[in-house]
């Protein structure tokens, strides 16, 4: 039969095993929740910063068509390519890191189109007006003129850039809000991506709380049950044997405790009625003699 001390022992371990038990669940599962959290915020963080640099290198040949279309500076045909390249390159590192690759493809092909109108405008000459020409010349005589005073202007260039402007509005623009349209559907796509691993994200939360919250309520069930069997098995046979002592050494009552007694408060209430017994033995001698 197990003593009292064994099973306070037993009951308090079992509690230490348990919170112990729950607390390396949890650890864990908050583990795997920050680690998930870390690659979500990581992954949105790395897409927000691709289409930001895209957006921008979409502006930068955007101003570098404008340049190179109504103003008709060609040393920004270099700046063109580049910006492609650098556009080229962000959406390699987005196709690397997207988890369904077929819905870049629209991305993809706007970026293929821009840079399309782009090549054969540069590839194709103006053809300038000849009637524009004319004019030209005819202005460029009246200049000759030096009686007439007035400032030559080339109306060859601008011919060339009434149709750069031409085919910017109706060409170029459209591919590049194309573009733009394009580099936002990927930005909500990414957060519309983001919203499974998210899903899971609040399941592993209510899993790493789970062990707690469980622990929480089976030690509270066993504290009160320690609580009851303390009282039951400890303070109420305490109290018994003294109040039974108290009412022998006051009243000369009997030693006697009403009710079982178990293990240690057993051994204890024999052990006080034999040092009774021993106590009477000189005196039932005296009252013999």
């Amino acid at each position: 039969m197990k003593s009292i001390g064994k099973r306070v022992t037993i009951g308090f371990l079992s509690i230490v095993a348990l919170l112990f038990v729950s607390g390396m669940i949890s650890l864990f599962e908050l583990g795997n929740m920050s680690n998930d959290t870390e690659t979500i915020l990581s992954a949105s963080r790395r897409n927000m910063e691709i289409a930001k640099d895209m957006l921008n290198s979409a502006n930068e040949h955007g101003s570098a068509v404008v340049h190179l279309a109504i103003f008709g500076e060609k040393g920004y045909a270099d700046v063109c390519r580049r910006s492609i390249s650098d556009l080229e390159g962000k959406f390699a590192a987005a196709r690397s890191m997207a988890v369904d690759v077929s819905r870049l493809d629209s991305l993809a092909l706007s970026i293929e189109q821009l840079q399309r109108v782009v090549d054969e405008y540069m590839a194709v000459p103006i053809v300038r007006n000849p009637e524009v020409d004319s004019l030209a010349v005819e202005r460029v005589a009246v200049v000759a003129d030096p009686v007439a005073g007035t400032e030559v202007e080339d109306l060859s260039v601008n011919a060339a850039a009434q149709s750069g402007k031409a085919w910017y509005d109706t060409t170029y623009k459209t591919a590049y809000n194309n573009l733009i349209e394009r580099i936002q559907s990927f930005m909500t796509h990414t957060h519309s991506s983001l919203a499974p691993r998210a899903e899971q994200l609040n399941k592993n939360a209510y899993r790493s709380v789970a062990p707690v919250f469980i622990s929480l309520i089976v030690m509270i069930a066993i504290v009160l049950m320690f609580y009851y069997f303390v009282g039951v098995y400890c303070i109420r046979p305490i109290k018994k044997i003294n109040r039974a002592l108290a009412d022998y050494l006051s009243f000369r009552l009997p030693f006697n405790v009403k009710g079982e007694l178990i293990d240690e408060f057993k051994e204890l209430y024999d052990n006080i009625d034999a040092l009774i017994g021993l106590s009477r033995q000189p005196q039932d001698n005296i009252n013999k003699k």
